[in-house]
């Protein structure tokens, strides 16, 4: 069967001397890898294309037995081009998608949250700010688009909070599970971030070791929720952003 969909490429391996195997993220049928042949040769008109986080048309053949499919054709819907050329987004883009392969399932759709990345990615391409602030803002959309997101308390509203892992909420006393105590800045933005104004988080005024402190919080919520989601590798480069 020919399938055709808004893709977004997540992750990428060398197949051999001159083919990879590409995983998207489509809106229709979900992370998907496809096998696209002949990429990495100099001739081929896809290789300029299907970069990491390309957002495209894509058209394969699907087997549903299959664990790789096959690529036939794609063309680009939205450019991310300037993401390849800019280290700070580049970094942010990767841990974002990384963070996405690790929350999703195989052929399982999830439009909510394709479309929140494609616009999120063609957003960070053409924004012209310091985007590393918004990273623990994609960590709680994820957890809100996928079912588990922190509930506000009705009594959150001092400055010193508690991020209550296990019963998800945010609150001004720790519960029986295990929870984490923010500082002042950490709980304004996670307050922020909830309340929907995210783009007041992109001026908010929070160190970096505070921002990685939080980012780590978020990462050990999410594994919490997330049966089986792992380190993120590109974690290496996007902390270079965090010292």
């Amino acid at each position: 069967m020919l399938i055709e969909s808004p893709a977004i490429i997540i992750k990428q391996t060398d197949f051999r001397e001159s083919s990879k195997i590409i995983t998207f993220f489509s809106r229709q049928y979900g992370k998907t890898a496809i096998l696209a042949k002949g990429v990495k040769r100099g001739k081929s008109k896809y290789g300029g294309i299907l970069g990491f986080g390309a957002i495209l048309n894509v058209m394969f053949y699907y087997k549903e037995n299959r664990s790789v499919q096959t690529f036939k054709q794609a063309e680009v819907k939205i450019s991310t081009i300037k993401l390849q050329a800019d280290f700070e987004k580049l970094s942010i883009a990767m841990a974002l998608l990384e963070l996405i392969d690790g929350a999703t399932h195989e052929n399982e759709p999830n439009p909510e949250l394709y479309d929140f990345l494609e616009s999120f990615l063609g957003w960070l391409n053409n924004a012209e700010v310091n985007a590393a602030n918004i990273f623990p803002y994609l960590q709680l959309r994820i957890a809100e688009i996928n079912g588990f997101g922190l509930q506000l308390m009705d009594d959150a509203v001092e400055a010193d909070l508690y991020m209550n892992v296990t019963s998800g909420n945010l609150a001004t006393q720790p519960d029986s599970g295990l929870s984490f105590k923010l500082k002042p800045i950490q709980s304004l933005y996670v307050r922020t971030a909830m309340e929907g104004k995210s783009a007041r988080l992109l001026n908010m005024k929070i160190e970096k070791k505070e921002l990685k402190s939080l980012v780590n919080h978020l990462d050990v919520y999410l594994k919490h929720h997330i049966e089986g989601l792992r380190d993120r590798k590109s974690d290496a480069i996007f902390d270079q952003l965090l010292t």
